[in-house]
């Protein structure tokens, strides 16, 4: 009797243990073509940097990486939450096809359609699509009025991993068309209702272990988690956030713990884990999941994967970048100049306030439009502004490449001349700072030459800008002049701008005049040879009151509570740190 008691025990056990299922999910996203190894700050890895040991990522070192780990773990998602175009002379030259090769030999499981994806316009993205044989993902894009992508990708996937069926949704940020070139045809709607809707389906078919797999920002990943019933867990991007929990191993800003933890208001027993992995492949995310017989969570750990000196090149990997690497050098390696200070581009700095990239971008539209008459005006064109999310990386000090010039200025844009009334471009620097946000760091913050401005972030949107000086151009000696809201002024802006992207419908709906100018790079290139030594600094071109107050107002509550408990933890001595964004 006591041994069948046993043996009934036994059994029972050997069951509910069997009926475990454990995940492991490496995922990237926001990639932007850093096929090759970098330094921190995203640039290429100079021989001052590799001889340091201080450079990371690559697709070398991630292909290491991704073997280990497949080969240590049975059931395993290989997952990228795009934004894989864009940022570096490979994208540039390769126009994603490099991206479809690499992605095909690492063997990426699936994909969301980032809003880069779409900056070479749709037919771009199709070659991309029909060069790659895993699932590309978006549930809230609607092509039925453009036949060129219809079929290219789909809503979500059902994949069978380890014998369990595993179910993914794909979802882009709904603001793409303001951001990039999806043309007319394509409907980006609200994430959180599509989401629903397919999660909804999935169901319906039995599937009850469900992954997002989205692109839209860390706050919008929260929204989704807190607003929808059945994810289990969301694989984000497009915000580059750094989520990580304990010491982090790097200086880069930690945002949230990873993963962060949500609990559906529909389903208050269940959560959802939410992980992203910064940006460019620096790191490689990493979250171990077990699921019970219902699907429902039980246990979970991880962290991303830091792909520094440490982690070992694939050589094979190394010799098929070699093959791409080649003919693009000899096209895009030429040095044009050189820079003695770090022009710095990047998202934190350049959309948060003045960055001195910003002020040599701008710098170089003036000088390219400047043109003396002869008269009493040293020009007739004294402003130029761009929205910082035109400026893609940093330039390090040292020599400057071709090919560094195109991955800042990778959109080819032209430097446009529009004639506009002052009280529009009050409205267009009002624009500016109206979602001024340092964690979601929207691009659509501008940069500028021939212009001083303060904004006061306590006042409320539309109402921010406290004071607008203008170089003048009618002049013999430049100087700065109070703007003066029915005067008339000729401003340098990207076709981007000037075609009211980013919001900037004030630009387009009220432009008197537009010529077309040259292009960017062309420009920059051009500012870049004649000024080298490049020494460009701060200069206080834009003055921010009151922006810390604004930063804290605009934390979402589950990053306010992260900062708390770490500030808590600081102060009782835990070694636990956190880098204030």
């Amino acid at each position: 009797m006591e041994k069948s008691v046993v043996t009934v025990f036994v059994v029972t056990w050997y069951a509910i243990i069997s009926e475990a299922f454990d995940l492991t999910i490496i995922h990237t996203n926001d990639v932007h073509a850093r096929f090759e190894e970098f330094n921190k700050y995203g640039s290429t890895c100079s021989v001052k940097y590799a001889e340091k040991g201080a450079c990371f990522g690559g697709v070398a070192r991630r292909v290491t990486k991704i073997k280990e780990i497949r080969n240590r773990y049975q059931n395993t998602l290989l997952l990228d939450g795009g934004d894989q175009f864009q940022g570096t002379p490979w994208f540039y030259f390769y126009r994603g096809l490099a991206a479809s090769h690499f992605m095909e030999l690492m063997g990426y499981d699936a994909m969301a359609l980032g809003n880069h994806e779409f900056d070479l316009g749709i037919d771009g993205l199709v070659k991309f699509l029909n060069n790659v044989t895993f699932p590309v993902l978006s549930c809230n894009i609607d092509a039925t009025h453009e036949p060129r992508i219809q079929g290219l990708f789909q809503k979500s996937v059902v994949l069978n991993v380890g014998g369990e069926e595993i179910g993914i949704v794909g979802y882009t940020f709904h603001g793409s068309p303001d951001l990039t070139s999806t043309g007319k045809k394509l409907i980006f709607s609200d994430e959180i209702q599509a989401v629903q809707t397919e999660i909804d389906r999935l169901m319906d078919q039995g599937i009850n272990k469900i992954i997002g797999l989205g692109h839209s920002g860390y706050d919008v990943d929260m929204r989704i988690a807190k607003n929808t019933v059945g994810l289990d867990v969301i694989v984000g991007g497009h915000t580059d956030t750094f989520l990580y929990s304990g010491t982090p191993p790097t200086d880069d800003v930690v945002m949230g713990p990873y993963p962060t933890i949500v609990i559906p208001d529909g389903a208050p027993r269940d959560k959802v884990l939410i992980v992203q992995d910064f940006t460019w492949g620096k790191y490689l995310g990493f979250l171990q999941v077990t699921f019970d017989e219902e699907g429902k969570i039980t246990k979970y750990n991880g962290n991303p994967i830091t792909l520094d000196a440490s982690v070992a090149k694939d050589e094979e990997t190394l010799a098929e970048i070699q093959k791409f690497e080649e003919p693009m050098e000899a096209s895009i390696g030429h040095v044009i100049g050189e820079s003695y200070v770090l022009l710095d581009g990047r998202r934190l700095s350049c959309r948060t306030g003045e960055c001195n990239l910003g002020n040599v971008v701008t710098d170089s539209m003036v000088e390219d439009q400047v043109t003396y008459k002869g008269d009493d005006s040293w020009s007739d064109v004294s402003v130029a502004i761009t929205n910082s999310g035109a400026i893609r990386t940093t330039i390090t000090q040292g020599e400057i490449t071709i090919g560094e010039v195109n991955s800042v200025l990778p959109f080819l844009n032209t430097n446009d001349v529009v004639e506009l009334e002052g009280k529009y471009l009050l409205e267009a620097l009002e624009h500016s700072v109206s979602d001024y946000d340092p964690i979601a760091l929207p691009g659509r913050f501008l940069q500028f030459s021939g212009l001083i401005v303060s904004y006061d972030l306590t006042k409320p949107a539309g109402s921010r800008v406290l004071s607008v000086e203008v170089k003048c151009s009618n002049c013999s000696v430049p100087d700065y002049e109070p703007l003066q809201v029915n005067k008339v002024y000729k401003i340098i802006i990207p076709t981007y701008l000037a075609g009211g992207g980013d919001g900037y419908t004030m630009i387009s709906e009220n432009k008197k005049s537009h010529i077309t100018g040259n292009l960017d790079a062309a420009a920059l290139l051009n500012y870049i040879s004649k000024h080298s030594p490049v020494l460009q600094g701060i200069e206080r071109r834009l003055h921010i009151i009151n922006s810390s107050s604004s930063f804290s107002d605009r934390l979402s509550p589950s990053c306010t509570i992260y900062l708390v408990v770490v500030t808590l933890n600081i102060l009782f001595n835990i070694r636990f740190t956190i880098l204030g964004a």
